[in-house]
């Protein structure tokens, strides 16, 4: 594992160009959460800048909206949905609730309880939108 996270790390760092601090996020469609949480985790610790400022933000790329410093564009759209497991085998509830409540850690409180109420429960084949505008209006930074 340790192999794979130190290869992941190198292969973002070289994809930010050495004098950014900024890193653009453009029409991300999500993907493995657990790389999600190390692209956040080298960004935090190198001051990096998240800027959402494509079409679309969905699945394990609106866990971005947690980092340390992000900002996001009005018009983007952000799609949720719940934790599920790979090729979609069912979790029981305690599972379901655990990786629910470790999911929604890394999104602001207002964000984190709109997760746990609602878009939790949505399958991953069934997201559910809110604009960039949205969330400006519930305190996250707009890029300018």
């Amino acid at each position: 594992m340790r192999g794979t996270t130190a290869a992941l790390a190198a292969l973002f760092l070289m994809s930010v160009p050495a004098a950014s601090n900024e890193i653009q996020v453009v029409d991300d469609p999500g993907g493995r959460i657990v790389d999600r949480m190390v692209q956040i985790e080298i960004a935090n610790k190198t001051n990096a800048q998240f800027q959402i400022i494509g079409e679309y933000c969905h699945s394990s790329c609106t866990m971005l909206l947690g980092a340390d410093d992000v900002c996001i564009s009005p018009d983007t759209m952000f799609g949720f949905h719940g934790p599920h497991r790979f090729k979609r085998v069912k979790m029981t509830v305690d599972e379901f609730d655990r990786q629910s409540a470790s999911l929604s850690r890394y999104y602001p409180h207002p964000i984190r309880n709109w997760f746990m109420s609602k878009a939790r429960f949505a399958g991953p084949d069934e997201l559910l939108f809110v604009s960039g505008e949205y969330l400006i209006g519930l305190g996250i930074k707009e890029c300018v």
